[in-house]
């Protein structure tokens, strides 16, 4: 998934489904590099057996295009039965319980702006005892003290709304994008609340929030104005209560790239080593939790004509001819990612590689460098 941005394009609007899953990206499909196994199933098992078991000539473990377990995901519940005439507006209460800054989800990625935005999610309740359905994506306008803030609007998705099911106390969603930046005049300042259109209904949603994007500096975002976005309707509710960090043994070690190219073209493969290095006295574990994930991104920068790109693959490290790294110790792992084949404006694009956080608010082993993209 590549976002690009720049000029008068806002940041897309990622799937909440998406959301929860750390730097989450779309798997590379491409080829193996020397001394790999074929690409792994989209939903490889805990067995090790895709991934080789012996290092590249070079003193490497293989990369592997392998799409990553998640060790934070939990399966989802299966989606009630979209049974029941379209929900009333007398049966429906709305709130959006709060919003979330792109910084502090993944979703700001290495894009100043998107840090600078808001997300958060309506929750609709069937406070009936009837069974009802929603479909569509909802438009939205955001009020504040009851008068429309003058932003832009839109929705995301419109194709890909599906009919959803409420029960009777049941609930259904829809996410909400405030795009950065957002300089609030003496009367849109807020309290804030949201007037919505849900499947030809009209409804009044509260906002237990009191927070806004941030208005930055706007001699460097020229060209880009606040926007409210719109996704379509999914079951459940979204709750903002994040579960307690839980550390995983790889944050202890640091991570260092090296023997990548000093620039590269522009749908090139880039090929790079990450040394695991581990500090401590305690051999580290690398296979708990299973087929440990990690993530390589790129980000290029805007200019105020051109626009940039960022995104993030998440894949699974090849743990078998090295499931720990000894005390005192490091592991070399071969890496690869290919370039997009965009016009990068200012030539220079920088990769991040990290491995999975144990929650929000915990480290994660990281590490980042430059190269520069040929035109």
């Amino acid at each position: 998934m590549i976002k690009r941005f720049g000029g008068g394009v806002r940041w897309l609007a990622a799937a909440a489904a998406a959301m929860v899953v750390a730097l989450a990206g779309c798997a590379s499909r491409g080829e193996p590099g020397a001394g790999t196994s074929p690409s792994v199933p989209a939903n490889p098992s805990l067995s090790l057996a895709p991934f080789p078991a012996t290092l590249n000539a070079d003193g490497t473990v293989p990369w592997v295009s392998a799409s990553a377990i998640d060790p934070l995901m939990t399966p989802a519940p299966s989606p009630p039965p979209a049974v029941g005439p379209t929900c009333t507006a007398a049966q429906l209460r709305g709130v959006l319980p709060g919003w979330i800054y792109g910084e502090a989800s993944n979703d700001g990625g290495m894009d100043p702006v998107a840090a600078a935005s808001l997300h958060g999610w309506v929750n609709l309740t069937n406070t009936s005892g009837r069974a009802c359905t929603l479909d569509g994506v909802p438009s939205a306008k955001l009020l504040s003290r009851g008068v429309p803030v003058p932003v832009d609007y839109g929705q995301f998705g419109t194709g890909q709304a599906v009919k959803v099911g409420l029960p009777a106390h049941g609930a259904a969603n829809f996410r909400i994008d405030w795009g950065a930046p957002f300089c609030p005049g003496s009367t849109d300042g807020g309290p804030y609340s949201l007037r919505a259109t849900v499947d030809g209904l009209t409804l009044d949603i509260a906002v237990d929030s009191s927070d806004a994007p941030r208005c930055m500096d706007q001699e460097n975002n020229l060209g880009v104005t606040s926007s409210v976005a719109t996704s379509p309707i999914e079951p459940g509710a979204v709750s903002l209560e994040r579960p307690k960090p839980t550390p995983f043994p790889v944050h202890t070690l640091t991570a260092i790239a090296g023997n990548y190219p000093a620039q590269v073209e522009p749908g090139g493969l880039l090929k790079f080593v990450i040394t695991l290095a581990n500090p401590t006295g305690k051999a580290v574990s690398l296979t708990s939790p299973p087929h440990l994930s990690y993530a390589i991104g790129a980000y290029c920068a805007r200019t105020p004509s051109t626009p940039g790109y960022q995104f993030a693959q998440l894949y699974s490290l090849d743990t078998r001819p090295r499931p720990a790294v000894p005390a005192h110790g490091w592991v070399r792992f071969a890496m690869q990612l290919t370039i997009p084949a965009l016009t990068c404006p200012t030539h220079r694009v920088r990769i991040t590689w990290q491995a999975p956080q144990g929650g929000f608010g915990l480290p994660a082993t990281h590490t980042e460098f430059t190269v520069t993209v040929t035109s």
